[in-house]
């Protein structure tokens, strides 16, 4: 039980035996007792009156129906719990830790209530949520639930709990599915995302702390939102419903009892934390793809891109007086990839594909997500002040191990990095000076050493062991050379410069 006692402004908050104590608008004067104002009789406004019986009656109404959702719901809600060996408490949770430095650390290490210091006991437990999909037993979680796990254990509202075996993963959504047998399961309903709008009513249910089906309920904040955290997937439902470690995996329910979307991580800021949830849509497919093959398969181009409003007036100026108000621009070629073969060229910028005019590069990173391996897509864009166009065929996106190059892999001596070169169009758009040079970061492999060490896409290698490296040649090379007590990284990111050791 939670327990709060207010002191002189201080709450006292005790989450089992530990205790910690926060300030809230606390204010502290200094020097010479202030002088006593004069009285001021207030005026006495009259009591409002009671609410009529229908406001009480509506009232109701909008409480019956919560209660009803989670009732309905609350059969299709699992507890489900990991335990695997011998790795440490950050690669349990690869959406990091949203209060790492503060006093609160100790709370939100995992995903997990059992606590324990990272690296101690030849064991790690993890806990998060999942939803019932169908009668078969398919339950949908987070991959970063389940990733890794030796063993896993799926609890019910009745209090059974039954072994589960993990079918498919799918780091790049970070989406799951673990199958039961022989238990006579009750599945969710699912919605439709697209017609969500914002400011509709919602509801979390889950296991926050191993707090079994705590319900939660707020509404709507955003859709269509990234997010914070190394993910690649840029499209979350945003809400105020309340949403902690140990929700992962866990349904967002509309007032019809329809799942609309899978609780996935926590963005904290100074006025509060807010949740995010993958949607039903995406969820849909991704669930048929990992129960149909344990994996899911991605059409790529092949590009690096950022948006033509992203540049500065030196980045505009290079690319030619023609340069469109919106578009994409190709920052970086992969090597081999799609668009490098069909002729695309760095600076080129993108404003249509297949006739559909584009924004900016999420615009084309969404329209090639829901096309297949094998398509065929028209690129037109602006080269040089001239327009052109490609016919690109889009390839399969490569397994991160594969990805990740000769920096990458989670093997014995690897790293676990995707590096490109930075260019001054992608170091403009990530709030660094266009002269800055040095490495990208485009991935980091879970359960790495780099992840281990807090490295994130977006961050730039601008040294490796003091010595300074101007491209992916440069960091790779240096990170190949032995080093007994690890390697020493400068990164250079939006928020600043810090240092960073690679076991």
């Amino acid at each position: 039980m939670q327990r709060k006692n207010v002191v002189g402004g201080l709450a006292l908050v005790a989450v089992g035996a530990a205790a910690t104590v926060a300030a809230s608008h606390v204010q502290i004067h200094w020097g010479p007792a202030a002088q006593a104002s004069p009285a001021v009789v207030a005026e006495v406004k009259p009591a409002l009156p009671p609410p009529s019986d229908k406001q009480l009656s509506e009232a109701r109404v909008i409480s019956r129906t919560f209660a009803q959702v989670a009732s309905q719901l609350s059969p299709s809600v699992v507890r489900i719990s990991i335990t695997k060996g011998g790795s440490s408490r950050r690669a349990i949770n690869r959406r990091g830790n949203p209060f790492e430095g503060t006093p609160f650390e100790r709370f939100f290490g995992d995903d997990s209530p059992f606590g324990g210091d990272e690296g101690n006991g030849p064991k790690q437990k993890g806990l998060g949520s999942g939803v019932v999909i169908d009668k078969k037993g398919y339950i949908l979680t987070n991959n970063h639930v389940v990733e890794d796990a030796d063993d896993v254990k799926v609890s019910f509202v009745d209090g059974k709990t039954v072994g589960g075996k993990v079918v498919g993963t799918d780091p790049r959504s970070d989406l799951a599915v673990v199958k039961v047998d022989g238990v006579d399961v009750t599945p969710a309903k699912m919605g439709d995302s697209d017609r969500l709008q914002v400011g509709d009513w919602l509801i979390a249910i889950g296991n926050p702390f191993g707090l079994d089906h705590t319900v939660t309920v707020g509404v709507l904040s955003a859709k269509n939102r990234a997010a914070q955290g190394g993910t690649h997937f840029e499209d979350f439902l945003q809400t105020d419903a309340s949403i902690n470690p140990g929700n992962s995996g866990g349904p967002l329910v509309n007032l019809e009892g329809e799942v609309v979307g899978v609780n996935t991580l926590i963005q904290v800021g100074a006025g509060g934390a807010y949740g995010f949830a993958i949607p039903v849509n995406e969820v849909r497919r991704v669930a048929q793809l990992l129960i149909k093959e344990g994996r899911v398969r991605y059409p790529y181009l092949g590009l690096l891109l950022t948006d033509v409003k992203d540049l500065d007036d030196t980045g505009k100026a290079k690319l030619g007086k023609q340069l469109p108000p919106q578009g994409a621009v190709v920052a970086e070629l992969t090597p081999g990839g799609p668009a490098g073969k069909a002729g695309v060229r760095p600076g080129d910028v993108i404003t249509d594909v297949n006739n559909q005019k584009v924004k900016g590069a999420s615009d084309v990173v969404d329209y090639v997500s829901g096309q297949t391996i094998g398509a065929r897509v028209t690129l037109r864009y602006i080269r040089e002040g001239k327009s052109g166009e490609s016919q690109v065929v889009l390839g399969e996106l490569p397994d991160e191990d594969r990805q990740t190059a000769e920096a990458g892999g989670a093997a014995p001596g690897k790293i676990g990095l995707g590096l490109q070169t930075l260019t001054p169009d992608v170091a403009s758009s990530l709030g660094l000076d266009r002269g800055t040079r040095g490495a990208v970061i485009t991935d980091v492999l879970p359960g790495s050493p780099a992840a281990d060490a807090g490295l994130k896409p977006g961050d730039v290698i601008v040294e490796v062991d003091r010595k300074p490296v101007a491209s992916s040649d440069d960091a790779v090379g240096a990170l190949r050379a032995p080093q007994k007590s690890g390697h020493l990284l400068r990164i250079r990111s939006g928020g600043g410069t810090r240092f960073v050791t690679i076991k």
